[in-house]
């Protein structure tokens, strides 16, 4: 009786482990493609000015 329980307890606890890493590895994620679209839509903005020479982007 004391094995089954301490498999249960062990197989419990891994899953929760791999949950706690998709839920890191998503949230890393996230953060990352906020980056990189800010990156992109500067990169954008870039070529439009160059291309506009200046007066595509007025604030």
């Amino acid at each position: 009786m004391m094995r089954r329980s301490f498999k249960r307890k062990n197989l419990s606890q891994s899953i929760l482990e791999y949950i706690v890493v998709i839920i890191v590895i998503t949230a890393a994620l996230v953060a990352i493609a906020a980056y990189y679209k800010r990156s992109l839509q500067g990169k954008y903005r870039q070529a439009g000015d160059v291309f506009g020479q200046g007066s595509q982007y007025t604030p």
